[in-house]
């Protein structure tokens, strides 16, 4: 299992046209086709279809304030429109034939428990357009609830952890070097991983 955390971002209509679409071409402005997508599924919405939810998603963040108002929650603090939060989690190759979609959404929701995400809107997207399955969850940082912002801090990191914890619970270890860089911040020691 690679958890790898993208860019944050402030458009969700620019990650549904990544997400929910076939890679453009250089010469290509979008392309619409759908092909590499093989499932989707949502978090926290009235609705599973992947067009609706990113709009349900971007009018909440555009909503935020009155959320926040709303709630009871001060209006201050720092700005961010960076509401777009991504992630993938990828399985070895050697998986595929013994992972079901259930089980990529229970490993899907396990990590928005580990971020702090799970009353979170989210989309989760599959692609089949690589030899190794793996599922794209795009989080609506702003909470429907109340409006505050998820905190990004230490994601990579619990998503880290979450992941070793994960495959030992699969009984294999696929990545031992997530496992040694783990080991050593729990020490106290600072570890920077390279990118998958």
């Amino acid at each position: 299992m690679v958890p790898n955390v993208a860019k944050t971002g402030s458009s969700f209509k620019g990650a549904a046209l990544y997400y929910l679409h076939d890679k453009r071409e250089a010469w290509e402005a979008e392309r619409i086709t759908a092909a590499r997508v093989a499932w989707t599924s949502t978090r926290n919405m009235p609705t599973d279809n992947p067009e609706l939810a990113w709009r349900i998603m971007a009018a909440t963040a555009m909503d935020q304030d009155r959320l926040k108002a709303e709630a009871g929650v001060k209006a201050t603090g720092r700005k961010s429109t960076a509401s777009v939060y991504s992630y993938s989690l990828a399985w070895h190759p050697d998986e595929k034939k013994n992972l079901s979609r259930a089980e990529m959404l229970r490993a899907a929701d396990e990590s928005l428990k580990a971020i702090g995400a799970t009353g979170h809107q989210a989309m989760i997207v599959c692609h089949n357009d690589e030899p190794h399955p793996h599922v794209h969850v795009i989080v609506n940082r702003v909470s429907p609830e109340d409006g505050r912002m998820l905190s990004t801090s230490n994601d990579r990191v619990k998503l880290s952890q979450w992941a070793e914890a994960y495959e030992r619970e699969r009984g294999r270890i696929w990545c031992d070097q997530r496992v040694a860089n783990n080991a050593k911040r729990a020490s106290g020691d600072f570890v920077r991983a390279s990118s998958p």
